[in-house]
């Protein structure tokens, strides 16, 4: 049984290829991992961190504060939006869509892709992020080979992907290049492995994962940022982050869990039962967000106040998809004129809108 990409993924991803052709158990003490339990060949684990953000005992901190942000996932590699807008919404952090890793340009000039999808640099995305006071999740959503071939990560097993090689080195420049700017977070991948845990999954491959990702990026000198890890099937799960969560963290440090909100979260669901299963995950030290809530999928349209109001409730962050202006795609929080989009989707626009100006 296979499951199809999320519907409104697929519609954008459609969308972006027609625009292309006409010219995206957990260990008990995270941060203050003791040094025996170093990672190997990696840099020691800093004892007195100083960034202004950071995993300590499962939480995640601003200035030694615990904190909560809202936001959105957003498509600024294909052009800089309005963040007067995102300002008036209140969206505090962004996660930018690279839906082509191989050639997406970290600093620098515009470049057109082998795709022919133009990509704008991820410097001044972040720096217009940075200027209206956002934080910059940094996510690797496809790859695309030199003939224009694109592969989206969704679903796939990463160290089974011919170019693996090729992304870790890629990632290496990107942690490199923002190791000193500790606004900018990094994800290792989007959505890995199968919806049903198919395909050769097991949690013993996603921590063989997981590791090799994550240490990837921490060989870098200095890159102390923020690292954010998947769960298993497709995002959505929590099971990989609980049975093999503590060995991943040991000897490693500020690791944020991304989990994906849609059907495992939203249908036959309650608001007690999914803070009762956040919470299981912070008892435990488990840092964690949302990096995606959606209000429709494969499974069709969904509610989304139950679960809106459980990650208000146990303060967790939480971002949306998607920041565009798509009157024609539910899950698009802005119509074609940049107002709530409300059209057949239980009033996405608006209800997202509420929860980050609450």
């Amino acid at each position: 049984m296979s499951k199809p990409l999320n519907q409104s993924k697929a519609g954008f991803i459609l969308a972006i290829l027609f625009l292309i052709f006409l010219g995206a158990s957990c260990r008990k003490e995270q941060a203050l991992a003791s040094p025996n339990l170093q990672a190997e060949n990696l840099p020691p684990v800093p004892t007195n961190p100083t960034l202004p953000f950071g995993i300590v005992a499962g939480e995640l901190l601003q200035n030694g504060q615990p904190v909560q942000f809202k936001g959105v996932n957003a498509l600024n590699t294909f052009g800089i939006g309005d963040h007067n807008l995102m300002d008036e919404w209140r969206i505090e952090i962004v996660r930018e869509f690279i839906g082509n890793l191989r050639e997406q340009p970290i600093a620098g000039d515009a470049i057109q892709g082998a795709n022919g999808a133009w990509l704008h640099p991820l410097q001044n995305i972040v720096d217009e992020n940075r200027r209206h006071h956002k934080v910059t999740m940094l996510c690797p959503f496809a790859w695309v080979e030199q003939s224009g071939k694109q592969t989206f990560f969704t679903g796939l097993n990463p160290s089974a992907q011919s170019f693996y090689g090729q992304y870790k080195l890629k990632m290496k420049d990107i942690a490199n290049h923002f190791k000193n700017q500790p606004d900018v977070w990094i994800e290792v991948w989007n959505e890995p492995y199968h919806w049903n845990n198919e395909n050769g999954y097991s949690h013993e491959l996603w921590l063989k994962d997981q590791k090799d990702m994550v240490d990837n990026l921490r060989r870098v000198v200095g890159f102390e940022n923020i690292i954010l890890v998947p769960g298993n099937e497709q995002g959505q799960s929590e099971s990989a982050i609980l049975s093999k969560g503590d060995a991943l963290l040991a000897g490693r440090y500020n690791l944020l869990f991304d989990l994906h909100a849609y059907e495992k979260w939203l249908i036959n669901t309650s608001e007690t039962g999914i803070i009762q299963r956040i919470q299981a995950l912070k008892n435990r030290k488990c840092a964690l967000l949302f990096g995606e809530i959606g209000v429709i999928n494969s499974s069709g349209l969904m509610q989304t106040e139950a679960f809106l109001a459980a990650v208000d409730s146990t303060k967790t962050t939480t971002l949306a998809w998607l920041w565009n202006k798509n009157s024609s795609d539910p899950n698009a929080l802005l119509d074609d004129v940049g107002q709530e989009n409300n059209v057949n989707n239980n009033n996405w626009g608006s209800t997202f809108k509420r929860f980050l100006q609450h």
